[in-house]
C-alpha cells in the first residue's frame, strides 16, 4: 500500500507540473488528474494537428530540428488522421485506465454518433498516441522551443504547448493507473483476502507461476487470474443429513481470481463480492468423520464450487445424490 502511495503521490506531482506547464491552474476542488482530464475534453485531435502542421511547416522550426525534421513531420502527419480529427483528447484516450473518479464519460463527437467519423481502429488511436508523444519530445526540447515561438508566434505556440502537454499528462495519468492496478492485482491474489494454501499448493503453484502459460505473470498485465487448488478439507457438512456430521474430502481444481474494483470485498460484504471463485473435483470417504483419509476404504466422487469462502459440493452417496457445505478456512498452517 505504502508503495502505490507513493507512486500516485510522484505520479500526481509531474501531473501538476504538466498542469503549470500547459498555463492552466487545477480549478477550485479540482485534484490535478480531474483538472487535467476536464482541458482534454476542450482540446481536439485537429486542434493538436493544425498546430503541429504549423511547426513543421516553419523553416526555422525545420533548421532547428535538423535531423529530426523527417521525422517530426512524419509524426504530424500521424497526428492529422481525418477520421479521429473530430475527437477530444479525452476521447482519444478514453479507456478505464485514465479515468477519474467523479467525472463523467468523455463527450463524445456529433460525426462519430452520425457514423461519419467512427473513431478509427485501435492501432490508429495508439499510432497517434506514440506520433503525439513523439512529437513533443521533438519540439519541446530547450533548443527548438524558443525557436518555435519566435517563428510560427505567440499564440500558436501557447497554443501547441496547450495541446502537448494536456495528451502527454494523459499518457502519463494512463501509465499510472496501469502501475497502480498491477499493485491493486497482486495485492488481491496474494494480500488479506485471498485464501491461504497448504504446502503442495505452494510447490505447485510457484512452479505454475514460473513456467505455465496461463498461470505465469505478464510484465503489463501483472498477476495470472488463475492459481491451482489441492486442498484437504476436513469440514464439509451434509445438507440432507438427519445428523450434523463432519465430512473431510480432497479437492483438486482451480481458483480465479476477480480484479475487478467492485471484488475484494471483506467482511460480511465478501460473501457477496469476493475475491475469488473456484472449481473443481472432490473425493470423500464412505466413512464420515473429521480428519478421515478421502481415500480410506470406498471412495465417491463429484464436483465443488466455491463463490470466495463459501463452497458447495455435489457427490454420489451412499443412497443417491449428496450435497455437502463448507467453508474454506485454514487450521493448520500450510496443512489444511
Amino acid at each position: 500500500m505504502m508503495r502505490r502511495h507513493a507512486i500516485a503521490a510522484a505520479v500526481g506531482a509531474a501531473l501538476l507540473a504538466l498542469s503549470a506547464e500547459a498555463g492552466a491552474q487545477p480549478p477550485a476542488g479540482l485534484t490535478p488528474n480531474a483538472s487535467l482530464v476536464l482541458r482534454a475534453d476542450s482540446i481536439t485531435v485537429g486542434d493538436y494537428c493544425r498546430a503541429a502542421q504549423q511547426v513543421v511547416g516553419a523553416r526555422p522550426v525545420l533548421d532547428a530540428l535538423a535531423d529530426d525534421s523527417a521525422s517530426a513531420r512524419v509524426h504530424a502527419a500521424t497526428i492529422c488522421d481525418p477520421f479521429l480529427s473530430s475527437f477530444t483528447l479525452r476521447a482519444l484516450f478514453a479507456d478505464a485506465r485514465t479515468q477519474v473518479p467523479g467525472l463523467g464519460p468523455p463527450r463524445v463527437p456529433f460525426a462519430a454518433v452520425a457514423r461519419v467519423h467512427t473513431g478509427g481502429s485501435s492501432v490508429s488511436r495508439a499510432a497517434i498516441a506514440d506520433a503525439m508523444s513523439e512529437f513533443r519530445a521533438l519540439v519541446r526540447t530547450p533548443e527548438v522551443r524558443p525557436v518555435v515561438a519566435t517563428a510560427v508566434g505567440a499564440d500558436v505556440a501557447s497554443e501547441l504547448v496547450r495541446a502537448t502537454e494536456t495528451a502527454q499528462g494523459l499518457l502519463t495519468l494512463a501509465a499510472l493507473n496501469r502501475s497502480l492496478g498491477r499493485i491493486a492485482r497482486y495485492e488481491r491474489k496474494l494480500g488479506p483476502t485471498s485464501p491461504k494454501l497448504n504446502g503442495p499448493e505452494v510447490v505447485l503453484n510457484y512452479a505454475a507461476q514460473r513456467w505455465i502459460p496461463g498461470f505465469r505473470a505478464t510484465e503489463l498485465g501483472g498477476p495470472s487470474h488463475l492459481e491451482l487448488v489441492a486442498s484437504y478439507t476436513p469440514g464439509y457438512v451434509p445438507l440432507d443429513a438427519d445428523k450434523i456430521t463432519a465430512v473431510s474430502a480432497s479437492e483438486f481444481g482451480v481458483r480465479y481470481y476477480l480484479f475487478g474494483e467492485a471484488f475484494g470485498a471483506s467482511g460480511w460484504q465478501g460473501v457477496l463480492r469476493p475475491s475469488y471463485w473456484s472449481v473443481g473435483a472432490i473425493t470423500v470417504s464412505d466413512r464420515d468423520g473429521a480428519l478421515v483419509w478421502p481415500w480410506d476404504g470406498r471412495t465417491r466422487t463429484g464436483a465443488f464450487l466455491a463463490w470466495g469462502a463459501v463452497k458447495i459440493a455435489y457427490v454420489q452417496g451412499r443412497q443417491g445424490a449428496e450435497w455437502m457445505a463448507s467453508k474454506q478456512f485454514q487450521a493448520v498452517r500450510f496443512a489444511f
